[in-house]
């Protein structure tokens, strides 16, 4: 390999002729293989330069050699480097594709030969054949059908099809087929079909998705004749006619012949694995089929009873418990039987048939009720649901398939309750629970199928030697269904599941440090279990806690003394969970010295296994995390029950983690847990803990935290001071504010724009000190108030920053750190800022009203005063000072109405008429900020505001409209963040003027009442969603044949602006959140919208649906297939092109653009949210061809393609060859004369779809089994122009 990388092309063709030359030498036996091996090495090495040169040389005479040699072995190696050739330079290489052909028939040949001839092709008078070189041939047919054109691959898979066909197949229907057929000769042997389908198996794993459903549904039928259901014998079946028939249909005694017919069956079962996995769509309608043959052979056994046939176990069920002790070593009794049969192979029969229903558990992991539900016909007049077969198979001898059953089941639990949640399925788990038909499918978990897991598991968990892996799996399936609903069930099967989790933890003997009875993952695998089982809610407290407390607690316990980490880290993950359950699980009746009495104990024995490790400093960081965990929870909810110097020692531990600069963030985040939990849990009784000894400490060193680097840790810090500040933080000790003053020095400068998060938690924890002790508010004006000062005028302003500056300077109003009149001027001085934006006036407004809000009547009175003097004095201001001022006193007489109630003393009156003169100002800023200040006043004073706002929208004045307009939508909004309800009282009154102005020509103007219905839907969705619904019902005649209304059809023009208006409100109440219950009642009507030919109506349309399926995708998850889906596939091929005449040239438009562009943008959330509604085989042609369509949805569509290379990579291989050409298409672009911005978006799109195309080849299989795609990205490759893009796109 290294040799061929430093010497010339023409040298590396005469390296290839002559291993070629020794390769096919008879008489070169010996060190054939070695020849061979270099010859492979110079195939997979060489540069792709030199590789259509090798493969001209070489592939004509390995042909040759298949062909004519005679010896077995050179043809082996023939074929080994014929398949890797293919591999490498199939695709690309011209030498290599002009003899696909030939290759194709020699494989073709070799296989039909094999079958007939006796032996290798040319080796005429052998009597043996040869199953190596078919196997080593169906290699080279799978290799090569990656790289065949679809013709050449139709004709490769009808000729296997052809030849497989030719085959009887096995037990009674072959030989009823052999007497239908007497005559003929022709039929293939077992050895020879089980070659052909292994064949078939691999190409379709290959290229199973360029098959088409006509290949499928020719493939599927003979592979079910190998499965046929009726010779699935078992040891148990009594009235079969002879022994002959038990075998299958041959000889017992022909122990080949049953052991190809094993391995027959077993390729069929992965060739339905394989197409269920890779053409889900194609195999659905067979899928019935499938199921039936892998139920029936998942029991294949014939050469062992299990003593009964499997009929009668729910009636057997009190016998078996009853005999539950005798059997629990039955898996011993079995793993000596397993001695006496090496031979038989059955089970990977039965292997196989898991496999294949595993694979029908994935393709139906979004909504897997047919597998719960459906009852399969399997044999013998039996049938039964997938669910339950599986449960009743926990029962098989052999470890592999035991294995595979377990999982198997452990997988449709798990994707089950992940359909739970989506709403696909419903689990019922309660005892006395009535089954609804209406709610879908209903799996009754807890009654017909817990008990039976449990006990199944049990059974399993309960053997004394081996079955290491099947305990594993047992114990992931009782994990994975402790997260359904109902859980393991009562306190009995928590019980009995605590005891065998206790015996692997002890492991049968009297070792801590080195337990033999238990393998340390086996161990692991038992925490996680209990982990699992305490984090989860689906249990009653009041058992776990019983049950804990009986018997397993010790071992968990104990559990910290292992010697593996993870061991160590998941019992103390398990003991950080045991806490609460000894203080919320308690009865009113329950005897309180008992429960002193169990709380005590319990929290000594948590101590004791906690403390060493929060105190070892040569542990696993892991471990420290874990041990800190368990402190707080220790702490949290059983400090009372701890002796006072246990509870110090623990204290004094944690000030120890929090100095470590490897587990302080760690220690902040718990210590501010057991602050925030400290006398807030159920033990209502329970004095606070008593965080002094270190409170003092821990706040300094927190406090100095603040002035490192990390961001994560001065977000971390500045959140747990809070914790600690509010509930702990005033003590007497810290009446001074010596210690807080230090503290605020270190907030101050994270008080600043460039990072708002922070600057939020700062002022927020300044805020909580100042509550706290009022004696800090020195040091808080002398250092926290310039930077906030600063930020309230800042352009960057907004949410969760501007919440907490707002609090902050009401605090120190109403903390007296600063002077109301110092603060007001202050705050009134940031007005003659230069630049000052419009977003900044309005924060500042907000500042000043909080104030003076908070400051008293008679501060509240005194600034309305000077309001006033300026809001009447000046009209119509033309100075930009004197403006602003004006602005901003209209701002703040908004947001002091919507704080107080300003009608009592008459200043409603006045600014009333204020807002309303204002609407007429020449000034743009005033009219806006004067609607503002009139809907927030209106929250305050709704009996002197709303009625103007509505009488003076029924004066219809066009100028007007938009402003009041906004004052409502304003008005609405603020009320839903009051305590106060003074919104239903004037909902009527509201909605009447909304309804008049839903078709009004103005697009701002019905923009703005759907804002206003918007906001009313979400908080009166009993009264909004059924008006709304009859508005569009009443609205739904649209005449718009090509997209938009004829000239004069006013009727269809009104009705069209009205369910535009529908639309966009529907989808602003979903983003604000409506009740989706409700929403779904009425969600039918609003999607019909989608019908609407009018293109305003359906981009509207189309929007809603994509705010529903971002936001509430339970709304319209039973509306996808039917209804939403096929018109998304409509509109994704709509085109409305049109020219624009613009006098010297003419531009064509589209106008279906922003249509394709809302589709598109639904199917990515779809892809998120709804995986499940959609046909993904339907989707990628819409993928494919919105890659070669406007710019802005090829850009979105790029996003799509890389994001399912992740989730959907299996679909992504299929599709890789439809990329092409799109992809190819856009990096042809030419940048002709473009400059500027113009050339930098051009660059970003070229890039963009490089992007794609590196991240498609990514994908594994998209290299190796698609045609055009690897030849695509080595044109890509080889372009010069693209190489520094590409160097960049691979940095990233």
């Amino acid at each position: 390999g290294v040799l061929l990388t430093t010497v010339h092309q023409e040298q590396v063709l005469e390296i290839a002729d002559s291993l070629t030359d020794q390769v096919l030498d008879a008489s070169k036996s010996e060190l054939r293989d070695v020849y061979t091996i270099g010859l492979r090495t110079l195939v997979k090495t060489i540069p792709s330069t030199a590789g259509n040169e090798v493969a001209h040389r070489l592939v004509g005479r390995l042909l040759d050699g298949i062909r004519s040699s005679e010896d077995e072995e050179i043809v082996l190696c023939c074929l080994d480097v014929l398949t890797d050739l293919l591999g490498r330079f199939g695709g690309t290489s011209v030498a290599v594709t002009r003899q696909h052909e030939a290759i194709l028939q020699m494989c073709l040949t070799q296989l039909s030969r094999s079958s007939t001839a006796g032996g290798v092709a040319g080796s005429s008078g052998a009597d043996t054949t040869s199953p190596v070189v078919r196997k080593r041939t169906g290699n080279t047919l799978a290799g090569l059908s990656v790289v065949l054109s679809d013709p050449l691959l139709m004709r490769m898979v009808q000729s296997l099809l052809n030849l497989i066909e030719r085959s009887v197949g096995l037990g009674k229907g072959a030989r009823q087929r052999l007497r239908e057929n007497s005559g003929d000769d022709q039929k293939t042997t077992v050895d020879d079909t089980r070659a052909l389908i292994r064949t078939m198996c691999s190409v379709a794993g290959a290229v199973g998705h360029r098959l088409g459903q006509e290949q499928i549904d020719q493939i599927i039928p003979i592979f079910l004749r190998f499965t046929d259901p009726e010779d699935a014998v078992t040891g148990d079946d009594e009235d079969i006619d002879d022994e002959d028939e038990a075998m299958g249909g041959m000889g017992e005694d022909d122990e080949a012949a049953i052991a190809l017919a094993n391995e027959l069956r077993e390729s069929c079962f992965m060739g339905f694995e394989s197409f269920i996995m890779r053409c889900p769509n194609e195999v659905e309608h067979h899928l019935e089929k499938i199921v039936q043959a892998a139920l029936a052979y998942m029991s294949y056994d014939p050469n062992y009873s299990y003593g009964d046939d499997g009929e009668n176990e729910e009636e057997e069920q009190a016998e078996e418990e009853d005999e539950y002790e005798d059997e629990d070593d039955e898996y011993e009794e079995e793993d000596d039987d397993d001695d006496d049969d090496d031979d038989d192979e059955s089970w990977k029969v039965r292997r196989g048939a898991v496999r294949a229903l595993k694979a029908v558990v994935e393709a139906r992991k979004h909504d897997p009720s047919l597998l719960w539900t459906t009852e399969f016909s399997i044999r013998r007049q039996k049938s039964s649901v997938v669910a339950m077969a599986l449960v009743n198979r926990f029962k098989e001898r052999e470890e592999n398939c035991r294995v595979g059953v377990l999982d198997c089941f452990d997988s449709l639990l798990s994707v089950s309750v992940t359909a739970a949640k989506a709403g696909a399925i419903t689990f019922s788990s309660e005892d006395d629970m009535k089954t609804d038909s209406s709610s879908g499918t209903v799996v009754d978990l807890r009654n017909k199928y817990s008990g039976k897991l449990v006990k199944a598991c049990e059974k399993i968990m309960s053997t004394k030697k081996g079955n290491e892996r099947s305990k594993s799996s047992a114990l992931s399936l009782l994990a994975t269904l402790c997260k359904a609903p109902g859980g393991l069930g009562g306190r009995d099967d928590i019980t009995s599941v605590f005891k065998h989790v206790e015996t692997f933890l002890s492991g049968g003997t009297d070792t801590a440090l080195h337990r033999e009875g238990t393998s340390k993952a086996l161990r692991l695998d038992a925490l996680s279990l209990v982990y699992t089982m305490l984090s989860s809610n689906n249990h009653s407290p009041v058992d776990v806690r019983v049950c804990l407390h009986r018997s397993l607690l010790p071992q968990l316990c104990d559990g910290v003394d292992e010697q593996w980490y993870k061991v160590i880290a998941e019992a103390l993950r398990a003991l950080a969970s045991v806490p609460p359950f000894f203080v919320i699980s308690y009865s009113d009746d329950e005897d309180e010295g008992k429960r002193t009495k169990e709380r005590e104990e319990v929290a000594l024995m948590l101590y004791n296994a906690i403390e060493p490790k929060l105190s070892a400093h040569d542990v696993d960081q892991e471990i420290k995390e874990c041990a800190l965990n368990a402190t707080a929870s220790l702490l949290s909810n059983l400090h009372s029950s701890l002796p006072a110097d246990k509870t110090s020692r623990l204290l004094t531990l944690l000030i120890g983690r929090l100095k470590n600069e490897t587990t302080r963030i760690a220690a902040i985040k718990n210590l501010s847990i057991i602050a925030a939990a400290s006398g807030s849990n159920a033990m209502e009784d329970s004095p606070s803990i008593d965080l002094s000894p270190i409170l003092a400490e821990s706040i300094s060193t927190m406090s100095s935290f603040l002035r490192l680097q990390s961001r994560s840790l001065k977000q971390t810090t500045l959140e747990a001071l809070d914790i600690v500040i509010t509930n702990h933080g005033s003590k007497d000790d810290f009446k001074d504010g010596e210690l807080f003053s230090s503290v605020v020095k270190d907030i101050t400068p994270l008080v600043v724009d460039s990072d708002l998060h922070l600057s939020h938690l700062g002022l927020q924890c300044t805020d909580s000190i100042l509550e706290v002790c009022p004696a800090a508010g020195a040091a808080v004006k002398d250092n926290v108030l310039e930077p906030a000062l600063a930020l309230s005028t800042s352009s960057l302003l907004q949410d969760l920053a501007l919440d907490s500056l707002l609090a902050f300077l009401k605090q120190v109003v109403v903390a007296n750190a600063v002077d109301f009149d110092e603060l007001l001027a202050l705050l009134r001085q940031r007005l003659g800022q230069d630049k000052l934006g419009r977003h900044a006036v309005y924060n500042l407004a907000k500042c000043i009203a909080i104030i003076t809000g908070s400051s008293g009547q008679d501060n509240t009175k005194k600034v309305l005063s000077e309001i006033f003097e300026v809001l009447e004095s000046s009209t119509s201001p033309e100075d930009g000072d004197a403006l602003r001022q004006v602005q901003l006193s209209l701002l703040v007489t908004g947001d002091l109405g919507r704080m107080t109630d300003l009608s009592a003393d008459g200043s409603a009156d006045r600014l009333k008429a204020i807002y309303l003169s204002k609407f007429e100002s020449s000034s743009e800023d005033l009219k806006h900020a004067a609607a503002y200040a009139l809907g927030n006043a209106a929250v305050g004073s709704p009996a002197t505001f709303i009625p103007a706002i509505v009488a003076t929208l029924e004066e219809d004045n066009k100028k007007q409209q938009y402003l009041l307009l906004s004052a409502l939508r304003e008005f609405i909004k603020c009320s839903a963040k009051s305590s106060s309800d003074t919104l239903s009282s004037h909902l009527d009154n509201l909605v009447v003027p909304l309804e008049k102005h839903c078709a009004d020509e103005e697009e701002g103007v019905r923009t703005m009442v759907a804002e206003c219905f918007g906001s009313l839907t979400c908080l009166h969705p009993q009264t909004m969603l059924p008006k709304l619904a009859q508005l569009q019902s009443s609205h739904s005649e649209i005449a718009a044949p090509e997209g938009t209304v004829a000239e004069g059809d006013d009727k269809s023009k009104k009705n069209a602006l009205v369910c535009w208006t529908v639309a966009t409100s529907v989808k602003l109440a979903i983003a604000g959140k409506v009740d989706s219950t409700q929403l779904a009642n009425h969600m039918s009507t609003f999607v019909s919208l989608l019908n609407q030919t009018e293109l305003g109506v359906r981009t509207a349309a189309l929007l809603l649906v994509y705010s529903a399926t971002h936001h509430m995708p339970q709304a319209v998850s039973g509306l996808m297939q039917d209804t939403i889906v096929p018109a998304l596939y409509e509109v994704s091929a709509l085109k409305l092109q049109r020219t624009v005449d613009l006098g010297p040239f003419k531009h064509n438009v589209d106008d279906a653009i922003p249509l394709r562009k809302a589709a598109l943008s639904i199917f990515s959330t779809c892809l998120e949210s709804l995986p499940g509604s959609l046909d993904m085989a339907s989707f990628m042609p819409v993928l494919a061809k919105a890659l070669g369509d406007a710019e802005d949805i090829q850009l979105h569509a790029h996003q799509i393609v890389i994001s399912m290379c992740a989730r959907h990579a299996s679909y992504v291989v299929n599709a890789a060859d439809s990329f092409v050409d799109p992809l190819e298409k856009t990096l042809k672009k030419k940048t002709g004369q473009k400059t500027g911005t113009e050339l930098e978006r051009l660059n970003d799109w070229i890039k963009s779809a490089l992007r794609v195309a590196l991240t498609v080849s990514r994908v594994e299989g998209v290299m190796t089994s698609s045609q055009r795609f690897p030849e695509f990205i080595a044109r890509v490759q080889n372009e010069e122009k693209f190489a520094s893009k590409l160097q960049a796109l691979e940095a990233e």
